[in-house]
């Protein structure tokens, strides 16, 4: 036997059991190590020089003003749109075929100057059963695409009714250059 596997040798029998476990954990996990956090390392690199490219590109963009050609289509969306009478024209619609009965609700137009977005907020006291009003709104947002269901209440006046009333807190959201709305049946 050489001398280095006589002094191993030695050493293993003086660590015992629990110390040459504890050399093989040791093992085990730097090897783990090498062959997990190493190539997650090289990864975050990547990712990261690619992060600082798309940051330069975007700086590139604004300073071309493309970002600016984006909002003009968001806007442009708006004002590509039926006007306000129209949409709230079509709300009652959707209630009507939804078996809803809408009562006097309240209307309030906001026009901020200077704005390109004006929003129509309309709030309605609404009497239907339950899945009647879920269907009545799911339909409305999925038809209109310019409003947003800001608020809903519900309140059920006995145990036996079938009926609920609900306050629904609706936002159309209209192209401001357009007219003032007005509420369908109105004078």
């Amino acid at each position: 036997m050489s001398p280095a596997r006589a002094k191993v040798d030695r050493a293993l029998r003086r660590l015992g059991r629990p110390g040459v476990a504890g050399i093989g954990v040791l093992i085990f996990c730097a090897m783990s190590w090498a062959s997990a956090v190493m190539p997650l390392k090289s990864r975050l690199a990547a990712a990261n020089a690619e992060l600082v490219t798309l940051q330069a590109k975007t700086v590139r963009q604004r300073a071309a003003g493309a970002t600016g050609d984006g909002l003009n289509a968001f806007y442009a969306y708006f004002a590509g749109g039926k006007s306000g009478t129209d949409l709230l024209q079509r709300i009652f619609a959707l209630a009507g075929d939804a078996g809803i009965e809408l009562r006097q609700g309240t209307y309030r137009y906001n026009r901020v100057s200077g704005e390109p977005i004006a929003r129509y907020e309309v709030t309605l006291p609404v009497k239907g059963s339950y899945v009647q009003i879920r269907r009545f709104l799911a339909s409305v947002l999925n038809e209109i695409p310019v409003v947003s269901l800001d608020q809903v209440g519900f309140e059920k006046r006995r145990i036996g009714d079938s009926d609920v009333e609900a306050q629904l807190r609706l936002t159309l959201f209209l192209d401001a250059s357009g007219e003032t709305p007005r509420v369908p049946g109105a004078r």
